[in-house]
């Protein structure tokens, strides 16, 4: 929690006091080195010393794991490809070096990684998690990496970037709010920057990535982190590989906490916040925008302040890629009093051994509450027999292609029948693979998570 978990009961208690549940909005209580609601029982783990207050933290955690183990699969096989296109006899060898370095980077990351993420491991039953083989998806590694460049901008040379964030978003704050609340805060800077300059009792940094928030309270807890930087697009041979040494800020003052969540089912009682501020979280969340307003509204005070900065070109459903004048329609609708909009251009990722710069123009608005949104259902992500999964799993024409890519999909997928459910082919496979059904239950939800449902 605040500080990398020191003073971990004090800080615990205090911030169980100003949480909710993130399903059933009642208050939290900290008790045995977790979180737990007496109105509906949910318990919420501490991985790392922060909170994970998702609905379904189990879930959550084998879906970051396999994400991670497919990501290391992904750069073995990489790796392979470098090594031997360094051998090539057209190679030159200047161009072998640069290949080898490149190699012997990405493998240093992976096992940092691997590290890093051992907090989340040390539950997981590693024979049920091995059962399933993991395979380089696209996506999955996309989610690990997300943030990778972020570290290197806020805890080595993008000082300045921070800076001119923060010097759009902090003058849009009211004095001393009590309760601010920053979501997708990725590595939680803007969020640091803001509890240090407008001084709130409580500063909230909310991110469903756990990658970036494990770095972080690592960095706030005094420790220094050495990381090959990866540029997207080295200006010369010896930049490709960069060793960096992240050192976080001076040790901050009491009230702020790093939190595993999602913003759209956000951990707080309902009007509890004084502010809620989205730093490119419309872009990265790509929700319909009247979900996230309803949202933001439903834990704002009467009078409270949602401050937005980001562009608008994220979204790939073109009747919810909205242009600022839409957003700004919606927010209107959402019971929101629009107090300031504007549009500025900030430096994007300006590493010092990168070619790929860029400035992007940012959309930034200030709203204030007036009244009670509408209440506007959030889609649940994942299908109701993952949720429960106990559920029969349906049968479904995008399953069946899927199950001609992979001997293991194939043996999976002919367990579906439409009556047995996730627990019962867990049952199955643990049986006959001889391992605990309990951990194969969470990766086969996970699994299932990422299937066409039509």
């Amino acid at each position: 929690m605040a500080a990398g978990g020191r003073r971990a009961s004090s800080v615990s208690s205090g911030l169980a006091e100003v949480l909710g549940c993130p399903r059933c909005g009642r208050n939290l209580v900290a008790a045995d080195g977790e979180f737990a609601c007496d109105a509906c029982s949910a318990r919420y783990p501490v991985y790392g010393g922060l909170p994970c207050l998702l609905p379904d933290p189990r879930f959550w955690r084998a879906l970051w794991l396999r994400r991670l183990d497919s990501y290391a699969t992904g750069v073995g096989l990489r790796v392979s490809a470098l090594r031997e296109e360094a051998q090539s006899r057209d190679a030159l060898p200047r161009t072998s070096r640069r290949l080898r370095r490149l190699a012997d980077g990405l493998i240093v990351s992976v096992e940092w990684m691997n590290e890093l993420f051992q907090p989340l491991r040390e539950e997981a039953d590693q024979l049920g998690r091995e059962a399933i083989p993991p395979r380089p998806e696209a996506g999955e590694q996309t989610a690990i990496l997300e943030c990778y460049e972020n570290l290197f901008r806020d805890w080595f040379w993008g000082g300045d970037e921070c800076a001119k964030t923060l010097e759009l978003v902090a003058p849009l704050l009211p004095e001393r709010p009590a309760r601010v609340a920053v979501y997708g805060a990725g590595t939680g800077r803007l969020a640091i920057d803001i509890h240090d300059a407008c001084s709130p009792d409580w500063t909230f940094a909310l991110d469903v990535n756990p990658f970036p928030f494990l770095v972080t309270a690592q960095l706030l807890a005094g420790q220094l982190i050495a990381l090959p930087e990866l540029p997207v697009d080295p200006v010369s041979d010896e930049v490709v590989v960069v060793d960096r040494v992240l050192s976080g800020p001076a040790t901050p003052r009491d009230g702020l906490a790093l939190i595993y969540a999602d913003a759209l089912h956000a951990p707080f009682t309902p009007a509890s916040l004084d502010v809620v501020v989205t730093s490119w979280f419309i872009d990265v969340a790509r929700a319909n925008v009247r979900t996230t307003a309803a949202a933001i509204n439903r834990v704002l005070r009467p009078g409270g302040v949602w401050v937005n900065i980001g562009p608008l070109r994220f979204q790939a459903v073109q009747s919810r890629a909205y242009s600022i004048e839409e957003v700004l329609d919606v927010v209107s609708a959402s019971a929101f009093e629009l107090t300031c909009h504007d549009r500025h251009y900030l430096p994007y990722f300006h590493s010092p051994v990168s070619g790929n710069w860029r400035s992007d123009l940012a959309f930034r608005f200030a709203a204030r509450k007036t009244g009670d949104a509408s209440p506007v259902e959030v889609p649940e992500a994942i299908p109701p027999w993952v949720a429960n999964p106990f559920l029969p799993v349906p049968v479904t024409p995008g399953m069946a292609v899927l199950g001609r890519t992979s001997v293991f999909t194939a043996t999976v997928l002919s367990m579906i029948d439409g009556e047995r459910s996730i627990v019962e082919m867990a049952r199955q496979m643990g049986s006959s693979w001889n391992v605990h059904p309990g951990p194969l239950q969470d990766q086969l939800r996970v699994f299932f998570a990422q299937l066409p449902t039509g």
